[in-house]
Order: C-alpha cells, then sequence, then structure tokens
C-alpha cells in the first residue's frame, strides 16, 4: 500500500503549527501534529528570520516524532492580510468533438485565469472554481468524466496577497531545508470549517487569533469576501496588563484560565491573584473583572467585522457566524457573539484527535486545500524519491541572462524546474520493479487513526499502482501553451515567474 500523506505549515503569530495528515473518507485523517512558540511573527508577517526559522524547524521535528513521517515537502498557508479577492472567466473550445472532461482541462482553464492582470503589485496566490459550465448548458462543481462537444467554461476567483509577505515566507521556509509544494490562503481555507448548508446560505467564518482577526464570507457553496482586522488576543492582554497593573505573561495566564468574554455570565466566586508591577502585593481579581475588560475588546473587534461586512454590501448571513482560532478558546464568546447577532453561532473546533483545538483550524483547512485541489486536478503532490541527481552546470550564457533577470523568485522557479524535469526523466528510466523499490514506507505501527464520523470499518481511499503509471503517463504529455510546467507536480507560485 503507497501511503499518501500531507503537510501543513501554519505560521501564526503566537505559534508555528505543523499537521501531517491524509484523505479519509470524506475528511483528513491526522497522524501527528508539532507546535512552537514563537515570538517571531506579526500579524502575519516574519518580523525576526532566525526565531521563525528555528520556531519551524522545530515544529517539523516534533511532527516527525508524533507521525513517524519524514518530511520535506509542505504545504504552506497565507494569512489574509493584504488579501484582494477578484473573479474571471475563462473557456476552452472543443469545436464539436466528442471530449471527456479530465484534469488536464481543468488545470488548464484555472492556468488560463491566472494569466489574466489581477495582481498589480500582489502576486496571485490562489485560483479556485466558482463553478463549471458544460457547453454552455450545465453547471457543476466539478466536471471530469462529463462529455462536452463544444466547450467547457469556468468561473473563477483569483486571491493576491502582499508580495513582500510572500517573499519572506517563502525565503524562511525553504531556509529551514523544506520544500514548498503549494501556498494557499486561509481565504479559500476557511470554506472546510463550514457545511455544505452554512456555505451555500452564506455564512462567516472568523478566526480570531494573536495579532490578527480574520473573516471570511461565502455565499452559495464559494468564497465571495475576505478580510481582517488588526484587533485579537493580544489586545486583551494588553488591555488586562494596563487595567490590572501587571506583567504580560500574568494577564495573558488569568485570560486563559479565568477569562470570560460575556460579562453577563462571569463569576464573582472564580478570583485569581494577579502579581502587581510596583508593588509586593499581589490584586485579587474576579472572572467578572476580568470579563469587564474582555469583552469590551472582543466585542470592538467583532463590530469592526460587521461594519466592514456592511460597508461591502454583506448584510444578510443566513447561514450563520462560526468562531474559530485560539482567542475563541476564551469562555462566553460564543454567548457574546449570540448577544449581537440574530443569526446562529458556532464555535469551530477540529475534531481530529491530537489537533482538538480552535488554533489548529487553519493547519488542517491546509490539508483539505491540498485534497481537494489533488482531487480535482487528478495529480499526486507526495516526491517518492529521497533525492534527486545532480543538476548539470548552467552555461555561461545561462548565467548572463540569470544575473541579467534574476531575483530570488525567478531562481526558486529555476530550481524548481529543473527539480521536476529530473524527476520526469528518473522515472522514465525506471521499470515497475524498481519504481516500487524507490518507495519509503512509514512505520505502520506509528500511525494513530483518528475517530471518524463514518463506519469504522470503511477502508482509507488509497492510491494505487495504476494510479501511480498513470500519472507518471501525464508526466510525459508536451507543456500547455500557457505557462505549464509538464507535469502533474505541483509546484509554488507558477505565476510569479511566468
Amino acid at each position: 500500500m503507497k501511503e499518501h500523506y500531507y503537510v501543513a505549515l501554519d505560521i501564526g503569530s503566537s505559534s508555528v503549527k505543523v499537521v501531517v495528515g491524509e484523505k479519509f473518507h470524506n475528511g483528513v485523517n491526522v497522524i501527528g501534529t508539532g507546535q512552537t512558540f514563537t515570538d517571531g511573527v506579526s500579524k502575519g508577517m516574519i518580523n525576526d528570520f532566525d526565531q521563525a526559522k528555528h520556531a519551524i524547524t522545530d515544529t517539523i521535528k516534533k511532527a516527525k516524532i508524533a507521525s513517524g513521517v519524514d518530511i520535506d515537502e509542505v504545504f504552506v498557508k497565507i494569512p489574509i492580510a493584504d488579501t484582494h479577492i477578484q473573479f474571471g472567466e475563462e473557456a476552452i473550445r472543443f469545436g464539436g468533438e466528442a471530449t471527456e472532461i479530465n484534469g488536464e482541462h481543468i488545470e488548464e482553464l484555472l492556468e488560463n485565469v491566472r494569466m489574466h492582470d489581477f495582481a498589480g503589485q500582489n502576486e496571485v496566490v490562489s485560483v479556485y472554481p466558482v463553478s463549471f459550465i458544460v457547453d454552455g448548458l450545465h453547471e457543476v462543481n466539478d466536471p471530469k468524466e462529463m462529455i462536452a462537444e463544444e466547450s467547457l467554461a469556468v468561473k473563477a476567483g483569483v486571491v493576491t496577497a502582499n508580495r513582500t509577505l510572500l517573499i519572506n515566507i517563502v525565503k524562511c521556509v525553504e531556509a529551514a531545508g523544506l520544500t514548498i509544494l503549494d501556498v494557499y490562503s486561509d481565504a479559500v481555507n476557511y470554506q472546510h470549517v463550514l457545511t455544505d448548508a452554512e456555505a451555500e446560505l452564506g455564512a462567516v467564518v472568523i478566526d480570531m487569533g494573536l495579532d490578527l482577526t480574520q473573516f471570511a464570507y461565502y455565499e452559495r457553496g464559494s468564497l465571495k469576501y475576505a478580510n481582517s482586522v488588526g484587533i485579537a488576543g493580544r489586545e486583551i492582554t494588553l488591555d488586562l496588563v494596563e487595567e490590572f497593573n501587571t506583567s504580560y505573561d500574568e494577564a495573558d495566564q488569568a485570560k486563559e484560565q479565568y477569562g470570560h468574554a460575556f460579562f453577563d455570565l462571569a463569576s464573582d466566586d472564580e478570583k485569581v491573584s494577579l502579581v502587581q508591577n510596583d508593588s509586593a502585593e499581589p490584586a485579587e481579581v474576579t472572572s467578572k473583572d476580568l470579563a469587564d475588560v474582555i469583552e469590551l475588546v472582543i466585542e470592538d473587534t467583532l463590530m469592526s467585522i460587521f461594519e466592514d461586512l456592511a460597508a461591502n454590501g454583506i448584510n444578510n448571513v443566513q447561514g450563520g457566524f462560526v468562531l474559530t482560532g485560539g482567542t475563541a478558546n476564551i469562555r462566553g464568546i460564543k454567548e457574546l457573539m449570540q448577544d449581537l447577532v440574530a443569526e446562529k453561532v458556532r464555535v469551530h473546533v477540529p475534531n481530529q484527535m491530537g489537533a482538538r483545538k480552535p488554533e489548529f483550524t487553519s493547519a488542517i483547512s491546509v490539508l483539505s486545500s491540498g485534497i481537494m485541489f489533488d482531487e480535482l486536478l487528478e495529480y499526486v503532490t507526495i516526491d517518492n524519491y529521497d533525492d534527486y541527481p545532480e543538476a548539470e552546470s548552467h552555461s555561461a550564457a545561462d548565467d548572463e541572462q540569470e544575473a541579467q533577470t534574476g531575483n530570488f523568485f525567478t531562481g526558486l522557479f529555476a530550481k524548481r524546474k529543473e527539480e521536476n524535469e529530473l524527476q520526469v526523466n528518473r522515472d522514465e528510466a525506471q521499470d515497475d520493479d524498481s519504481y516500487e523499490d524507490e518507495y519509503n514506507y512509514p512505520d505502520e505501527e506509528s500511525i494513530e487513526e483518528s475517530p471518524s464520523e463514518n463506519d469504522a470499518d470503511d477502508e482509507y481511499e488509497d492510491y494505487t499502482d495504476d494510479d501511480a503509471d498513470n500519472r507518471l503517463e501525464d508526466s510525459d504529455r508536451e507543456p500547455k501553451e500557457k505557462g505549464d510546467l509538464g507535469t502533474k507536480v505541483k509546484k509554488i507560485f507558477k505565476n510569479l515567474f511566468e
């Protein structure tokens, strides 16, 4: 059995998180996690390169030990800060010839949408389909295996993000010795937090972290709008520091253990002693005292979100609100939200074993995005080999051209493209027996299955030998006209280099 693992890297303001998982029925089976707290990141931006790099390295080690999987390739998420969402359409024509639609057709459409001039000073991060239209008649979510004679069209959303943020994240991850398979915006990832009914009716996901509170609105099953505000958990702690004359660590611990977001439900009986900054005598504070401060900050945050949604024409959220993220751990946050809105409210906590905390929502959603796009485009992201043959040296002309036009992204693209081509050549040179020998299998005893809503007797959906051979055959095809790298192995940031 060939295992196919996905690894998500979440570089957050409070901590770096890694989740290792695999597809399990219609969800994700988490087999290992890692988390390292760091001060190297603030509001989605890396502000201390070395600290962030060491946190990534330490977290990867923890995830390796927990999962028993050797990790060298990851999916990375980027925050919604400085994100813009636009929409475009593309179509391919079949000229009356009956054609069975496959992943290559879908990939071509999405790549053509990516070529549109959306980015400006930003960079295209994600292109996601809103709907496909077959022969101008059938609007579907996934057209694979359908027959089209005239055309296949797509309505797609395009997420662009700040170029500097992207550069620093990529450089930091690669400095930690990892290869980035793909990058997904939280704006796209949050769709996996919603039920089908919520996403269809119109729902808002609110992710309250340490420095940023991100939110995204989905309607009719797809992303419509996303933004962020710079008020979150750190602001709560700082206000507690000021109000109760204590240290940051004392205030943060009190917030997590005794804090309450809804003053009306907070208790006068729960008490905590806070060390004072200018006195040897600690101050005794109740949960209700803490709630008086916490409620004000969270309410201001939520009101800022409501005002932003209203300013962008989003006034009807029939699917309700979903709260998640580390700050959603504070007691009473659901009740406070319900006091402010008429729609239903729930707090999302992942149900995967080992990651049952709201702060792991974003990382697990990255895994879901990786699986979703793999299935949609019909290609595999896992690297089956430990290393690549050494590449031939560049010619002097190549070096001169790279010196004239190259930048960090150009170099990254050249390296990834070269490795990809070497991979294909190596695949072609090996027969089926040697191909089998090259696989590295993890220790099955180290894999711990998480509970699933489906019956325990159901089997995993695994990739077969035939699937792997088909992937190799796909990689032999000629590159597409517009920017395809010539393989089905997902690579990072095509748009940055074309």
